[in-house]
């Protein structure tokens, strides 16, 4: 069977998930129109009659037999938060420069490793492949050198790429989100995302965000393991996948933009971090507002302002949903948070103006001061990360105005601590 094509744009994808190892057919996306494309989703009969099925996502794809239509979206988010972001679309572009690409696109030409439990194909029997726009001949598989995955991703920074740079990037990168320069590797008999830094950073980002991490760690949040490697003069941050179990099983991802019907191009909102904890709970995701709280406070110390809902995620498997380790947290020089912490409040990135509203989330006394605690006593060992993971003084310079909270220790944190348990 062959790809359904109109114009040039792909009119139909099969959407599987894997089911005890095994790809299994759970329905299909049907995309309409030329300029302004929209998709429905109709689950497979075969998939609804299962009684081993599950839920594909917490909300936006209810089991039903009527197709489930997009609008006003191209297609449904949580098939959104499948799709490559800004890095790996524009390797997709650079390597496909004929092509018209939509989310159809997108979803269909970028690799099989994606993010999330969702896999793509053409028809149920022949199960998930990758589409290959333009006909091209081209080796989808081989090793993937980490020394010339960074000479060729450097490349692709400055605008100066090869055509093999672009089809190192385009087995290594094509499916993953975030704007920043990134791939897929398998190290040390486990999966990473690979993390470089980019010609416009102000610091040794995958050192600082390493830092941070660690930082988050300390104070009692949940990270993935990450690890930060050097390849000649260049620093390369490695971030374990948490969307993958033992065995590399798959599990379910959604953005905290696609638990409140928000599209990864509204990056400026009116939510709030309340927000995604009520619509967490709604969904019947586990409880997040304690956790919510405390990356909340974490955000706002180290003047994390890039806190928009793609940067807040859930994971699930059969049974439950729930929030995911936290990821992208990295001090930035913009002056307000995306998020404000409750509906209708301010969004400076201010730990002591954000520390009542602990009573919001629900938090009792103890737990409000246990936070405080820990994040203090994180906060307090800045200087050992900082060595641990080698920040140069020149960035230490550059990291302490725009991150003054967490470089001014003690005595921040002792007025954080009166702050907080006021009546």
């Amino acid at each position: 069977m062959t790809w359904k094509i109109s114009d040039g744009r792909l009119d139909y994808l099969v959407v599987f998930v894997d089911v005890d190892g095994v790809p299994v057919p759970v329905g299909a996306l049907t995309f309409q129109g030329k300029r302004s494309r929209q998709s429905f989703f109709t689950y497979a009969r075969s998939w609804l009659s299962r009684p081993n099925r599950f839920a594909l996502a917490p909300t936006g794809l209810p089991p039903r037999t009527r197709s489930i239509p997009s609008a006003p979206h191209e297609t449904l988010l949580p098939f959104e938060d499948a799709a490559p972001d800004g890095w790996g679309r524009g390797v997709l572009q650079k390597a496909f420069p004929n092509q018209n690409f939509g989310i159809a696109e997108y979803l269909a030409a970028s690799g099989d490793n994606r993010t999330g439990w969702f896999r793509f194909g053409r028809s149920p029997e022949d199960g998930p492949e990758q589409w290959i726009p333009d006909s091209a001949k081209i080796e989808l598989s081989g090793t993937i050198d980490l020394d010339a995955l960074t000479v060729a991703i450097e490349a692709a920074d400055q605008g100066e790429p090869t055509k093999s740079d672009i089809m190192m990037l385009y087995r290594s990168s094509s499916d993953i989100g975030g704007a920043r320069p990134k791939a897929r590797i398998h190290h040390e008999g486990r999966e990473w995302i690979a993390k470089f830094s980019t010609w416009g950073d102000r610091f040794d980002e995958p050192r600082v965000e390493a830092l941070c991490l660690s930082l988050a760690k300390a104070a009692g949040i949940e990270v993935p393991a990450h690890k930060v490697i050097s390849l000649g003069r260049k620093s390369v941050l490695l971030v374990e996948r948490f969307d993958r179990g033992l065995a590399q099983q798959r599990k379910g991802y959604i953005s905290a933009g696609t638990l409140l019907n928000s599209p990864a191009s509204a990056y400026r909102t009116n939510f709030s971090y309340f927000d995604i904890a009520q619509g967490a709970r709604t969904a019947g995701i586990e409880p997040c507002e304690d956790t919510l709280f405390q990356r909340l406070l974490f955000n706002a110390m180290i003047h994390n302002t890039d806190d928009h809902l793609r940067n807040h995620a859930f994971i699930g498997d059969r049974t439950s949903w729930r929030l995911s380790p936290v990821f992208d947290i990295v001090p930035q020089r913009h002056e307000h948070m995306v998020l404000s912490p409750l509906p209708g409040g301010g969004t400076t990135p201010d730990p002591i103006a954000i520390l009542p509203t602990w009573r919001n989330f629900g938090i009792n006394q103890e737990r409000a001061e246990q936070i405080i605690s820990d994040m203090a006593d994180a906060f307090a060992n800045i200087e050992e990360h900082l060595d641990r993971h080698e920040v140069s003084t020149r960035d230490r310079e550059v990291l302490a105005p725009i991150m003054p909270h967490a470089f001014n220790f003690p005595a921040e944190m002792a007025s954080i601590r009166r702050q907080a348990l006021r009546p």
